[in-house]
């Protein structure tokens, strides 16, 4: 039974999160497309490099990228898979049952997945750090996001709302 059949916020909601699982798919190509790639044309980019760097670029800053590129991969993975978790919650509150036990083994895969991605995100900063160390006019922006951790602590704690909320609702069925 939904709640509403054309709830605009769910469907918003789903829309976007459909989205963003397209997005992830077509990084997460890109990027294992590029890393081997980059190991083909390795000379041609070890060229381009060194003429941008001013300097010879040592072999490994191929290695480097490529390592990025398969770490962010990685990453646009666990994004995937979390929006999925994510659109099958919002499918289960449009049907009226929000208060599952899977949707709290969700909530908790989510937590999970979000700290999977900071955690990623720490060798690709470090790396980052080191190829902006050495290439002329490159940056790099390194650190753990406080609003991912922030988020993974907020899905930990629903998880647990959640699987409260299934299991009262479990008992009430039981004593009717």
């Amino acid at each position: 039974m939904k709640l509403r059949p054309k709830d605009p916020l769910l469907a918003a909601a789903s829309g976007i999160a459909l989205l963003g699982q397209g997005l992830s798919v077509v990084v997460a190509g890109a990027t294992l497309i590029a890393a081997p790639v980059l190991f083909f044309l390795r000379d041609q980019v070890l060229t381009a490099l060194s003429s941008e760097a001013g300097h010879a670029m040592p072999g490994s800053t191929v290695v480097a990228i490529a390592l990025i590129l398969l770490l962010v991969a990685a990453m646009a993975i666990c994004a995937f898979v979390f929006l999925r978790h994510l659109r099958r919650i919002i499918d289960s509150v449009g049907h009226g049952d929000p208060f599952a036990p899977v949707n709290a083994r969700r909530l908790a895969a989510m937590a999970w997945l979000t700290l999977a991605i900071e955690g990623l995100s720490i060798p690709v900063g470090g790396i980052g750090q080191w190829l902006a160390a050495t290439i002329k006019d490159a940056t790099s922006d390194f650190g753990i996001s406080v609003g991912g951790v922030l988020l993974a602590l907020i899905l930990f704690i629903l998880a647990r709302v959640f699987r409260e909320g299934a299991r009262m609702r479990d008992d009430l069925e039981g004593t009717v």
